[in-house]
């Protein structure tokens, strides 16, 4: 009985902190409704070396000043010489900028996965990098091109840009955060320390 009770406290706690962790992040998109939308394009898309030895999956995460915030993926070969080249960037977002304003909301709206001016060029708050084989590289690229088929709704709270990096970080056999509503630079943040024996 002691057992069973405990799963229950402790399963109502986590929905407790679920619900309030929604609650805070609706405030805080609420509260940004309205500000700038970065257009977004295909993902960012180049070939790999052919002298490519290694390659690598990197979860990045920014912080926005007036919202939420975006997680993003990339990837990456490295060649005989021992460069880094970025072969992919890939996040997902609303696809328009009146679906970007009505998601802040809590509304499902379109979603499209693609990359943005910011994904490209921009510094990272968070990120968590783990060297991969190319048959896993291949893997992660594979899940990336079907769900830029397959993922066509957006949702702030329940299917958001950490969703889709969850989604990648599990196809390469890594664990992923069961809260995906929650800053994505905390999201990346706990996937590292999930991941931190690779």
């Amino acid at each position: 009985m002691l057992k069973r009770t405990s799963f229950i406290v402790t399963a109502h706690a986590s929905a407790t902190a679920c619900l309030v962790g929604c609650m805070v992040l609706l405030l805080a998109a609420t509260a940004s409704a309205g500000s700038g939308y970065e257009v977004t394009h295909p993902p960012h898309t180049v070939a790999a070396p052919e002298d490519a030895q290694l390659f690598y999956l990197e979860f990045r995460a920014r912080d926005e000043a007036d919202g939420f915030g975006h997680s993003y993926v990339t990837l990456g070969a490295i060649d005989a010489s021992n460069h880094a080249h970025q072969t992919l960037v890939a996040g997902f977002v609303p696809r328009s900028a009146d679906d970007d304003y009505w998601s802040k909301f809590g509304l499902p709206v379109t979603g499209l996965i693609g990359v943005t001016r910011s994904d490209l060029f921009r510094q990272p708050d968070a990120r968590f990098r783990i060297l991969i084989n190319k048959a896993t590289y291949l893997r992660a690229i594979a899940t990336i091109r079907k769900l830029e088929h397959t993922w066509t709704g957006y949702e702030l709270i329940l299917h958001n840009c950490n969703s889709f990096v969850g989604e990648v970080a599990r196809s390469v056999g890594l664990q992923a955060p069961l809260i995906t509503a929650q800053y994505p630079v905390h999201y990346v943040a706990e996937l590292g320390t999930l991941n931190s024996h690779r």
